[in-house]
């Protein structure tokens, strides 16, 4: 299918920028990916944008906080200014509204794709985690079998209330399998990583096209009536610098962000 041709070309070239920076802190290659976007988001702003009209909201919100200042002993002209200060802030986010519309569908594509390797990290042996089956079926007609590297630790147990099936697992060894999810009617693998380092980790792997393209790119999709999707609870990552570690979208948003304000002279963009 169109969609897992595309997320795997895109995850070939995640894996490979990131394999290019291994040797560094995680933060250095995350940087540097934030400022390219941030070139990128700025160069989408510029393209898709009324930039006239963006540079005279600014000077008219300029104008009215100057005015404010001019006239603070009159009342009644303060309020007018700040009544036509807002006015002019929803002309400038109205403006800024259609670039926005171009980049959403793009940055949370690219969010899925970066989570994957900033946001969760691989199990460590001796380490557990829980599998999730989004399906109708109760626990007792599942059955999930694990690999050499990751042991099934207990029975299913059907939550209806979120109509999931869950097991625990337990790393048991490095390496990278497929869990098989045996039901009924067909069976369905799920990688299950246990390694150092930074890698690519795909927590959920379903069924439905658009959350394949969206939230969940890591593998491709299955056909499948009763199971709607599967997946690994991975343990959340936090990257950082000289002790201080977040999640790596405080990073991203200020790098990206940080670059694009930086650079706008330079490109020319109005923002």
């Amino acid at each position: 299918m169109i969609v897992d041709v595309f997320n795997a070309a895109l995850r070939a070239l995640v894996a490979t920028f990131v394999s290019l920076s291994d040797a560094f802190n995680p933060l250095a290659g995350l940087a540097v990916a934030s400022a390219l976007i941030g070139v990128g988001m700025l160069w989408v702003v510029g393209k898709t944008s009324n930039q006239r009209a963006i540079v005279r909201a600014r000077k008219r919100m300029q104008a009215r906080l100057l005015e404010m200042r001019l006239y603070r002993d009159e009342p009644g002209l303060v309020f007018r200014a700040q009544g036509h200060l807002l006015l002019e802030n929803c002309r400038y986010l109205g403006h800024m509204l259609r670039p926005a519309l171009f980049l959403a569908v793009p940055m949370v594509m690219l969010y899925s794709h970066f989570d994957a390797v900033y946001g969760r990290r691989p199990l460590q042996p001796d380490e557990s985690a829980l599998v999730f089956a989004e399906t109708a079926m109760e626990g007792a007609r599942l059955e999930l079998s694990g690999t050499e590297s990751v042991s099934i630790t207990s029975m299913p147990v059907s939550a209806r209330a979120t109509g999931q099936v869950v097991w625990r697992i337990r790393a048991t060894g490095d390496g990278q399998a497929p869990l098989l999810l045996k039901t009924p009617h067909e069976e369905i693998e799920k990688s299950a990583i246990v390694a150092d380092g930074l890698l690519y980790v795909s927590s959920v792997r379903t069924r439905s096209w658009w959350q394949r393209l969206l939230l969940a790119p890591g593998e491709r999709g299955y056909h499948s009536e009763h199971v709607r999707s599967l997946s690994i609870g991975y343990p959340s990552r936090e990257i950082g610098l000289a002790g201080w570690e977040t999640h790596w979208v405080v990073w991203f948003l200020i790098i990206s962000l940080l670059t694009a304000y930086l650079l706008r002279g330079v490109l020319g963009v109005a923002l």
